[in-house]
């Protein structure tokens, strides 16, 4: 690049990519938007029209032969994640997947192994670990050697049971595991990281809320082992919306919505204090930003978002899902 502004493209133009295209078109200095692609001819123009990219494909195949593209935002369902990575990285793209970047671990491994070949960076984007309150956090943890205990998150809401929607939908590998456990799972493994505690299999309950459904619409993990965790999620019902992590002389309460880490409280040692650090979009801007500055700096893999991470969550969620009579969720009927 002759420049330091990495120049994106968009890859599926739904809720998600707005909000994503919103935050990289207004809040980030070292990036701007460059293209936008959907099969939808249509839809694709009124997007680039919207956020000012500057081409517009209707097929993701022309995006990625678009030499002046450095990276994508991958924001299609994750039944379509594998094909798409591989598209973008086999035409020299750097890929910023949504979570869960894959259903499965075979996937991640010939995705990674890929991105390692061609030298590019490939992150799941999982933007709670970007925020920086999340990363003061984790800085004011390993300063002062603070031992945890246990952690308890969840990530929960009320949906319409409607088979037709993709989060209900066994064919497009729907379910609470795959659509919202990937976000507590994260946290949980982030921190077991930062702090060299190894993960032991948990204990998995599975709940349906319809009695037409075929996918997992509750779900609650218990890890027994090493760092103590209750790692619930659901697309059926609202749970609690604030994470809780304790040790012998530490309670640290990320406030509402924790995935969006912005205000965190921390009790140590008897003492309190408050971690705040408000966004100036949506929160999409920091892995944006840092993804970019990766690509600029010449590094193809993230610290914050690492891919032993990764690979460990989808680890953990196929094996649960396998365990439990779920397999068919882990592979899309299309595929």
């Amino acid at each position: 690049m002759t420049e330091q502004k990495v120049r994106w493209g968009i890859a599926g133009l739904g809720k998600i990519a707005h909000r994503f295209t919103a935050d990289l078109t207004q809040h980030v200095d070292n990036a701007c938007l460059y293209a936008v692609s959907a099969r939808d001819e249509q839809r694709a123009d009124a997007f680039a029209q919207q956020y000012q990219a500057e081409h517009a494909y209707s097929s993701y195949q022309a995006m990625a032969e678009d030499p002046n593209v450095d990276a994508v935002y991958i924001a299609t369902i994750h039944p379509f994640h594998k094909c798409m990575v591989e598209l973008f990285l086999n035409h020299g793209k750097h890929v910023l997947v949504e979570k869960p970047a894959f259903t499965n671990t075979q996937d991640w491994d010939n995705m990674k192994a890929l991105a390692d070949k061609q030298g590019l960076v490939l992150m799941e984007a999982m933007k709670s670990v970007t925020f920086p309150a999340y990363r003061a956090l984790r800085d004011f943890i390993q300063k002062n050697s603070i031992e945890i205990e246990s952690i308890e998150a969840a990530f929960g809401n009320w949906h319409e049971f409607d088979v037709q929607q993709q989060i209900f939908n066994p064919n497009l590998c729907g379910g609470a595991t795959l659509d919202v456990g990937v976000y507590a799972l994260w946290l949980y493994a982030d921190l077991c990281q930062l702090k060299q505690s190894e993960i032991q299999p948990p204990s998995v309950t599975y709940q349906k809320h319809n009695n037409e459904s075929k996918v997992d619409e509750t779900v609650e993990f218990t890890f027994t082992h090493g760092i103590k965790g209750k790692i619930g999620a659901s697309i059926s019902q609202g749970l609690k919306r604030v994470a809780t992590i304790r040790g012998p002389e530490v309670e640290i309460v990320i406030q509402d919505k924790w995935w969006n880490p912005t205000v965190i409280d921390v009790t140590y040692k008897g003492e309190h204090t408050q971690i705040s650090h408000l966004p100036t979009g949506g929160g999409f801007e920091f892995e944006a930003s840092h993804l970019s500055q990766l690509i600029i700096d010449g590094k193809s893999i993230s610290d914050f978002v690492p891919h032993e991470t990764s690979r460990q969550v989808i680890a953990l969620m196929e094996r649960s899902l396998k365990d439990n009579g779920f397999s068919h969720l882990l592979h899309a009927s299309h595929q």
